[in-house]
């Protein structure tokens, strides 16, 4: 074993960085006033609280926007899962406030995807904290939050490590 085998390991390790899909301030999982999402039964991550705006692709990959386009899927290259749902409860809006962009397939980082009208989703009484979770766990190692406080479409969000 050589002095610096301790280091091949962390080589080894995938890091994949999500990059903020929305502007507003980050907050923690805990605070969505959702249990499914606040006692991290889907995935772990965190959330945001918007401000007015639309919902840009964290990274590159495939998305899956919901048909009600409350919430999108996303699939990395490295296989890493994600999903970004705008709001508590929002499905049941079916549609109103919430306009696709782009289509389903594949998408660079930064790209539109949905724009929303914060005060009419926020006048109907819906809770507008969105989650940005990582839902295959089984192949993450870690996730760091990094952002903290306000944040800008396309800044860094999390580094997750895959095993």
């Amino acid at each position: 074993m050589g002095f610096f085998d301790f280091l091949k390991g962390k080589k080894d390790k995938k890091v994949v960085e999500i990059y903020s899909p929305l502007a507003g301030r980050v907050i923690p999982l805990e605070e969505v006033p959702d249990d499914a999402f606040s006692q991290k039964m889907i995935g772990d991550g965190c959330a945001i609280d918007p401000a007015p705006g639309a919902i840009y692709a964290p990274i590159d990959g495939e998305i899956d926007i919901f048909e009600t386009n409350h919430a999108i899927s996303v699939e990395t290259p490295s296989g890493l899962e994600l999903i970004i749902h705008f709001g508590v409860d929002t499905v049941k809006l079916n549609k109103e406030g919430l306009v696709r962009i782009a289509e389903n397939g594949g998408v660079k980082r930064g790209a539109e995807l949905v724009k929303y009208d914060l005060d009419l989703i926020k006048s109907k009484n819906y809770s507008t904290k969105t989650p940005i979770i990582v839902t295959n766990m089984d192949v993450v190692e870690s996730i760091e939050v990094v952002a903290k406080g306000d944040v800008n479409v396309g800044d860094l969000l999390m580094k997750v490590t895959l095993k």
